[in-house]
């Protein structure tokens, strides 16, 4: 079975930004009626199947959170780099699973913020996280233990935060760079976090560059966010 749910995440200023859940059942997607719904881009076809379905169920998952935000349901490109590519109205993120994908929309004049990423993490993914170096400096990991993270999720957290930070300054970077050019700051109430970019980016990503984000625990999944 396939289904849409929706997540509240709560931005400073009380603004609430909704995400969109699409779960469904490994193998079920592709040569069904998703996958006709869905716009393919161009190499679709030589994909692997598993490669098809986690796409089409990130435009599942946008398709629902373009009717909760009330635009027109437009296919969005996939820009060669693979980031998606954002109609000037509006813009957001997207994340996904072996069987789950998110999407979270958002009109940036009416929320004072530019960028958000998202990110979504089952549990079971820590195990595979063991070289905490490539993730985050020891302060870093100090910060989410001192703020009551537990030890055995602080590294699935810090990696998780890092992809959202790294999706939301993608667009004023357009190239790659590394998780250790920010750095986590501060963590207010366990819940809130404060990232600071180390170097220059780009010219519209200086040195101090300050970033913010948070996360909510549901259902065997990490789920994160960072906003710029």
């Amino acid at each position: 079975m396939s289904g849409y749910s929706q997540t509240q995440i709560l931005l400073p200023g009380s603004h609430v930004l909704h995400v969109s859940h699409f779960v469904f059942k490994e193998g079920s997607l592709v040569a069904t009626d998703y996958e006709v719904s869905v716009a393919k881009p161009s190499g679709y076809n030589n994909w692997r199947n598993k490669r098809k379905e986690t796409f089409l169920a990130g435009r599942l998952a946008v398709k629902h959170a373009q009717n909760f935000l009330s635009v027109p349901e437009v296919d969005i490109a996939k820009s060669e780099d693979g980031a998606p590519v954002w109609p000037n109205e509006y813009t957001g993120s997207i994340s996904h699973t072996d069987n789950q994908a998110v999407a979270v929309l958002f009109r940036s004049l009416q929320i004072g913020i530019q960028y958000i990423g998202i990110d979504l993490e089952p549990f079971g993914n820590a195990e595979m996280l063991n070289v905490t170096d490539s993730i985050g400096l020891q302060c870093e990991f100090e910060i989410l233990i001192s703020a009551g993270v537990k030890k055995e999720l602080s590294i699935l957290l810090l990696f998780s935060l890092k992809e959202s930070v790294y999706k939301s300054l993608y667009p004023m970077v357009g190239e790659f760079f590394d998780f250790r050019d920010v750095e986590l700051t501060s963590c207010e109430g366990g819940e809130y976090f404060e990232f600071q970019v180390k170097r220059q980016l780009s010219q519209r990503v200086p040195l101090g560059f300050v970033l913010h984000g948070g996360y909510k625990e549901q259902e065997g999944h990490l789920l994160t966010w960072a906003y710029c």
